[in-house]
């Protein structure tokens, strides 16, 4: 028996018009695995594609592990073939890789495709091998971002009067 959790917190998957869907899976799990995600509340993990008739398009994966935590991967097609590529994670508009279009790197892919029609396979797999280094290391950032958050919050919080009264400072009305 279907759970509505599980309808609600299922993986959005395009099905794919250039590669084979279960590389498309098999990325996706991997990624999983890396970056240790968990279904819950305000979590999301998609793959999407984008193919115009102009020939311009591209791919992403995107995972968010909370409301203010996730990540994505993908590249963006021109039919100039002047490909690039995004690779980020971010806590709290903290982002750490290449998240912006000022910051996207360019991705020379072998055989030189021009298209989305032109993109195969081993082109998907040519793209992992090189982009996953970069996950752990932004998902490192974002992490780090988040430690120093907590950090942060136990100073300020840790700094207030200990009177060991629940509410303690929220009414300056007397108490009898």
């Amino acid at each position: 028996m279907i759970k509505l959790k599980d309808i609600l917190n299922e993986d959005r998957m395009d099905n794919t018009k250039m590669f084979n869907q279960s590389t498309i899976n098999k990325i996706a799990s991997d990624i999983k695995k890396m970056v240790k995600f968990e279904k819950g509340y305000n979590t999301d993990f998609r793959y999407s594609e984008f193919n115009f008739s102009s020939g311009e398009g591209g791919f992403g994966f995107k995972w968010d592990h909370s409301k203010n935590m996730g990540g994505q991967i993908g590249v963006s097609f021109s039919k100039s073939g002047n490909h690039r590529y995004y690779n980020y994670s971010w806590y709290q508009r903290k982002y750490t890789g290449s998240a912006t279009a000022d910051t996207m790197k360019p991705f020379k892919f072998k055989g030189k495709p021009m298209v989305w029609e032109d993109f195969t396979n081993a082109h998907l797999l040519e793209f992992w091998s090189k982009a996953k280094k970069e996950i752990l290391k932004n998902e490192k950032g974002a992490n780090a971002a988040l430690s120093a958050e907590a950090k942060a919050q136990k100073a300020h919080y840790g700094a207030k009067a200990d009177t060991g009264r629940i509410g303690y400072g929220l009414s300056s009305q007397p108490r009898k």
